[in-house]
């Protein structure tokens, strides 16, 4: 998509059998500001697809003439799927493991859970519609200006020493969420537990409060969350703060953050078991990507920590 998103140009196609559920998912999002269509056909919503080209589609898995793998399979075969191009959010009551996957393997960008909240669903869109910094992995020897490369070692070496100290493991986590925090200059460093099969979150450490292990969050509220746990990439943003395109949704939705931000999964074990979610003050406009990939190097320390600390509490249990 060429151009900046914003309610007043941002299409949404919204197809479901049940008219009931489309038509008041259609009359909310208007009442928000987007354009929205309704199928309650696959026939239907493909030909609209192709037709009006949507910036996004909410589709039921199970619409009987035409699936959401079938959907989005027509999608590819058109080149009609993509960032850039028709964005598919599959719908279902149904919040599995393995039909999350096979949806987002097929080419969808998210997933949603019935009964859909509206303040939630616009909080996903909200989300798409802004552009993604696309960053790989930090790797030895990539850093471009020299200043910069001796400044992530000695960060890095800081970070490190942390992480092996043996302290008990809220005191470890707010300690690296500090050192994030003041290398960066973030509003607040979280350290997240999160899965979505329960929709449950916990925080485990936080910069700016020492004995905040186990509060809990919606996590329906933080879509950015959401993304990162369902893709397992770094998500990073940039400010929003100041663009007045996107003025009539920060006004509908309170809970929306347009800060800065970055957040990266925490992964050992071959899964996801949270992220590391780094808020930039509203003066931040931008991210370099030194900050991006520090903050992925704290990721990885803290999942160290993490499991150094459940090895522990597992030792401790078996000894009693």
């Amino acid at each position: 998509m060429s151009q900046r998103l914003h309610p007043s140009n941002t299409r949404i196609l919204i197809a479901d059998e049940n008219a009931f559920i489309s038509d008041k998912l259609v009359a909310s999002l208007q009442e928000n500001g987007f354009i929205v269509k309704s199928a309650t056909t696959g026939a239907e919503a493909l030909a609209i697809c192709t037709q009006w080209k949507p910036h996004f589609v909410l589709y039921d898995l199970l619409v009987a003439d035409l699936n959401g793998p079938s959907l989005l399979k027509e999608l590819k075969a058109q080149d009609l799927l993509g960032d850039d191009k028709i964005r598919v959010f599959m719908m279902s009551a149904h919040n599995t493991v393995a039909n999350v996957k096979e949806s987002l393997k097929h080419g969808a960008t998210d997933y949603l859970v019935k009964p859909v909240k509206v303040e939630d669903l616009v909080g996903r869109l909200v989300l798409h519609m802004q552009p993604k910094r696309q960053i790989s992995e930090a790797k030895a020897g990539d850093t471009s200006a020299s200043g910069t490369a001796i400044h992530f070692m000695h960060l890095t070496e800081l970070l490190l020493r942390e992480g092996l100290k043996l302290h008990p493991l809220p005191e470890t986590l707010y300690r690296l969420t500090g050192m994030l925090s003041l290398a960066v200059g973030a509003v607040r460093v979280s350290i997240v537990e999160a899965s979505l099969t329960n929709e449950q979150a916990l925080v485990r450490g936080s910069s700016d409060k020492r004995d905040i292990d186990g509060l809990k969050l919606d996590l329906n509220k933080y879509p950015e969350i959401i993304f990162v746990l369902r893709s397992e990439k770094t998500l990073a943003l940039d400010n929003l703060k100041n663009d007045p395109t996107m003025a009539a949704v920060a006004t509908q939705t309170k809970s929306i953050q347009f800060n800065a931000m970055i957040v990266c999964p925490i992964r050992f074990g071959g899964q996801t078991w949270g992220v590391l979610s780094a808020r930039l003050p509203e003066s931040k406009t931008t991210l370099s990507d030194f900050e991006i990939r520090f903050a992925q190097l704290a990721a990885h320390v803290a999942a160290n920590s993490i499991v150094r600390g459940l090895n522990e509490k597992i030792a401790a249990g078996s000894a009693a």
